[in-house]
């Protein structure tokens, strides 16, 4: 009876941890190369993209459209949760207030999206 119990436990537990592991690699790692302070990506996110950055508190997070079609900053999450942000023409700004990885959803409205996150 307890190992049926035991075995029903963790076939419970199973699907939750296997949906965090998920939620994990749902996101795109940003990377900036040697000496510079911003990374870039192209491509199709018409429906969304999740991209994962780790930030220092106090940095200058900034999100420029520089593609031809329109972006929008959805939000950006830190370790101490929502960041507000101050949108202008074409790129958002946020100040990070902790240490650890940031997550922004930008969505595009075409499927060819130039985004440049940059962190000063």
């Amino acid at each position: 009876m307890m190992k049926k119990l035991l075995l029903m436990a963790t076939l419970a537990a199973t699907p939750i941890m296997a949906t965090s592991v998920q939620a994990a690699d749902s996101s795109t790692k940003v990377t900036f190369a040697k000496d510079s302070y911003c990374g870039n990506f192209t491509g199709n996110i018409i429906n969304g993209k999740v991209f994962r950055l780790w930030l220092a508190a106090d940095q200058n997070l900034v999100i420029r459209n520089v593609g031809d079609d329109r972006i929008n900053v959805a939000y950006v999450s830190g370790p101490s949760g929502r960041l507000d942000g101050d949108r202008y023409d074409n790129e958002t700004s946020y100040i990070t207030e902790s240490k650890g990885n940031h997550y922004m959803k930008v969505y595009g409205n075409s499927y060819h999206s130039s985004v440049e996150f940059c962190a000063y």
